[in-house]
């Protein structure tokens, strides 16, 4: 991805016509046609970044970047570099580069596929002029994204405003070189901790919210509740479980006014958990009117998670208002279950077909009355409309498939076989990673 980076730069000076050079031009030149094969790659690619040093300051500490070559000989990067070298379109290489690190991704850095991040987009609808924040950045794919719906449906091509924050170093980075070569510009703020203890935007709210954070999160708070420069509006989550501290985070930067709307990715036995302290804050989220939406999708559609997860929408106002639509959803929540929509698309991989991911969409905008869609209506076995009161009778329950209803002829489970299948190849990999880790355990303590 980093050479990717310095082709688009080295492409960008080509067709400047000022002629204003950074040095990533022969540094991409230095690459094509240097000599590789007495130098180490990561000798290679640090004086190659030297030409970014003014760009990359804010983002790498240069010496140290990329720590993956640091056994890599130069020789080994030929096939690469030819290979960024001939590709058409610099942007769309790196997102196949993204693609790929999906599927190999360890360590925490992980990143939203691309079906689950235009089906969150698509939901929020953010439009020109708009601010759009999401809190745990990774790749910035989210944001790209929001541009990306912005300009589909006739915005101007730099709206709307950007914002992101991540605690990784290495999410940050690849972030910054994803806006890069996709030529767009953002405000990024380097933790050095999670955005739920040291928010750099605290005085800021946003028109959409955005996130898929860490599931599950055990050590998010790093010294106590305290840390948090905001009141937990509806309860102190747990402290070994940092799922509805970002639901709270989320709702707390939604703007104040009608059209403050946020989304994130949590896993499903967040909608349904019976925890004292997880319960009293979902409790107030539905009581408080602030959950809109509630969608169950099916396990397999993040490489890193196995379970399902759900969707969760948030928005200040349900009264009819512009960006809501004509219907006054007031005291309702709409649930949707689609845990039978993924399509296989690899060995143990699912991904959200389009007609599913139209379907979803389409049922919230008609639930919400929205321009040029058809009435709504509930649908059993997959979406229904439930008043709040409704709801709270349930201890706040807000996972679809205990509302919706299957009809008699469906199974919520799937092909058994399949199942089976999938989980085989899942623990076959997971023997290989450990194998991999524990030779690099090995040659850590070798170093001793």
């Amino acid at each position: 991805m980093v050479l990717v980076l310095l082709r688009h730069k080295a492409d960008a000076e080509r067709a400047d016509e000022k002629g204003d050079h950074t040095g990533a031009l022969p540094a991409w030149d230095a690459l094509l046609t240097g000599d590789l094969w007495n130098r180490s790659g990561h000798e290679v690619m640090s004086e190659a970044l030297r030409g970014l040093e003014a760009w990359g300051s804010r983002y790498f500490r240069l010496p140290d970047l990329p720590p993956a070559l640091v056994d890599v000989r130069g020789p080994q990067l030929a096939p690469l570099i030819e290979c960024v070298a001939a590709a058409r379109d610099p942007a769309a290489l790196f997102e196949e580069c993204m693609e790929q690190a999906q599927t190999t991704a360890k360590g925490g850095d992980y990143y939203t596929p691309l079906d689950i991040a235009r089906l969150l987009t698509a939901l929020m609808e953010p439009q020109a002029g708009e601010a759009v924040y999401d809190p745990v950045c990774g790749s910035g794919g989210f944001l790209l994204r929001a541009r990306e719906y912005v300009e589909a449906h006739g915005g101007p091509a730099d709206e709307p405003a950007l914002y992101g924050q991540d605690a990784s170093r290495t999410a940050l980075q690849t972030a910054a070189m994803n806006f890069t070569v996709h030529g767009v510009e953002g405000v990024f703020l380097y933790g050095p901790s999670s955005t739920l203890t040291d928010d750099r935007f605290p005085d800021l709210t946003f028109d959409v919210v955005v996130a898929n954070p860490p599931f599950n999160q055990f050590s998010w708070e790093e010294g106590g509740h305290g840390r948090y420069n905001r009141p937990w509006r509806y309860g102190i989550p747990p402290a070994g479980n940092a799922n509805f501290a970002w639901v709270q985070h989320v709702v707390s930067k939604m703007m104040p006014s009608g059209r403050g709307r946020g989304v994130l990715l949590l896993p499903t036995g967040a909608a349904t958990t019976s925890k004292p302290a997880e319960r009293q804050i979902r409790a107030g989220l539905v009581e408080d009117d602030v959950l809109s939406c509630v969608v169950e999708l099916p396990a397999g559609l993040l490489p890193h998670v196995r379970n399902p997860v759900s969707l969760w929408l948030f928005t200040r106002s349900k009264k009819p208002h512009q960006g809501w639509g004509h219907e006054d959803r007031s005291g309702r929540i709409l649930l949707i279950d689609a845990r039978d929509t993924a399509a296989k698309v690899g060995r143990g991989r699912r991904a959200l077909p389009d007609e599913a991911r139209r379907r979803i969409i389409s049922t919230f905008a008609a639930w919400r009355g929205a321009p040029g869609q058809a009435l709504y209506e509930d649908v059993p076995g997959w979406c229904r409309s439930l008043s709040t009161q409704e709801i709270a009778s349930h201890d706040h329950d807000v996972l679809p498939s205990h509302h919706v209803g299957l009809p008699a002829a469906e199974s919520a489970h799937g092909d058994g076989e399949e199942l089976v299948t999938d989980l085989t190849h899942e623990l076959y990999s997971l023997f290989e990673t450990s194998r991999h880790l524990e030779a690099e355990l090995r040659d850590l303590l070798g170093r001793w």
